[in-house]
């Protein structure tokens, strides 16, 4: 028989003692600290690229289209500075408050154009909105432009973007007579 304690006899021993109070006392100021400043910590966030306000598609964008909002997550695809997107233009309309994205910008191009069309049925005029797409005939049923995107609208007249040839053929057309457009 050994008087010395053995390693398991003054493990058990120590975890019978309490811990000195200012240990205690210290441990607890460094949380209370710890929780304090990961209460005013900053939300740094990830930068992203938003829409200012509602903007229609085809139109080149402005510093006043855009804003620059930290989102919690970082969203794919996204721009980080509004210098990347300004003089793009969307490929389709974009909400207020909306992150822009790679998908949402149209490539640069500059085969599109857009011209105005005065549609004959003023009521498919009142359901085009703008952002949907069309394809646009004459009145001899021949298809002059196809998937051609609406940027505005007004009255009876809808303006649309598309190719360049076909946007010339449209408005050749359109001075003589009214045309038809079809939704997509």
């Amino acid at each position: 028989m050994t008087l010395s304690s053995t390693f398991l006899d003054r493990l058990r021993s120590l975890s019978r003692r309490r811990p000195p109070v200012a240990w205690r006392r210290f441990l607890a100021g460094a949380l209370v600290l710890l929780a304090a400043l990961t209460a005013f910590w900053p939300d740094v966030g990830h930068p992203a690229v938003t829409a200012a306000r509602d903007l229609p598609a085809g139109v080149p964008l402005t510093a006043d289209d855009v804003r620059v909002v930290s989102l919690s997550a970082p969203l794919p695809g996204s721009f980080a500075s509004a210098s990347d997107v300004l003089g793009r233009a969307l490929s389709s309309p974009a909400r207020a408050g909306v992150p822009l994205t790679d998908f949402d910008l149209a490539g640069a191009s500059d085969d599109l154009a857009s011209v105005a069309v005065r549609v004959a049925d003023q009521g498919l005029a009142d359901v085009v909105r703008i952002g949907s797409r069309v394809d646009v005939v004459s009145a001899s049923a021949e298809v002059l432009a196809e998937n051609a995107s609406v940027r505005e609208t007004r009255g009876q007249v809808v303006v649309l973007t598309l190719p360049r040839l076909n946007a010339n053929r449209v408005a050749a057309m359109s001075l003589d007579h009214s045309l038809a457009v079809t939704l997509r």
